[in-house]
């Protein structure tokens, strides 16, 4: 029961928004749709290396290609929004939404790296350009990836980025 409040709780919180407009109630004979908050890990050993999220309520198993991007960001917390993994896999979800809440205590932003003229600048994913002041060679060279920046408070200095995924894969 602990669990399903947090989940109606968590819902709630992203408001009709951020769940489509969709009830939490899944239509007959469709997966069941699940929205998450917790910490991103990465457990077990090569070549059975697992992302979890880790929640208040437990550990859920987080699949699919969106998975890949988080476990990139292992030690942050996220939201994450999609359907069961199936019956044999109930603490599991297909991810098919996620919003980075924090990095270190901070608020991440996450979008597309470009390079222009020779300035970084981010495109955020709500489609916001936002210019980047600082950054090092190796986070030019990374211009195309999907990445998260937090910043200072002027929104632009970089305290710290990471990539989610590279172009082309």
């Amino acid at each position: 029961m602990k669990r399903l409040t947090s989940l109606l709780v968590m819902a709630a919180a992203l408001g009709p928004a951020g769940c489509g407009g969709n009830s939490s109630v899944p239509e007959s004979g469709g997966p069941e749709e699940r929205v998450a908050q917790g910490t991103i890990r990465q457990t077990g050993g090569a070549p059975n290396v697992e992302t979890r999220l880790e929640t208040d309520d437990g550990s859920i198993v987080l699949v699919g290609p969106l998975a890949a991007e988080l476990a990139r960001a292992a030690g942050a917390v996220a939201r994450v929004r999609g359907i069961s993994a199936g019956d044999d896999a109930p603490e599991a979800i297909q991810v098919g939404q996620y919003h980075l809440v924090l990095v270190d205590g901070l608020s991440p932003l996450v979008g597309m790296l470009d390079l222009e003229e020779g300035d970084l600048a981010l495109r955020t994913e709500d489609g916001r350009n936002v210019e980047l002041i600082g950054g090092s060679e190796r986070m030019r060279e990374a211009s195309g990836s999907k990445v998260w920046v937090t910043t200072r408070d002027d929104g632009r200095s970089i305290v710290r980025w990471g990539i989610l995924k590279s172009p082309g894969s």
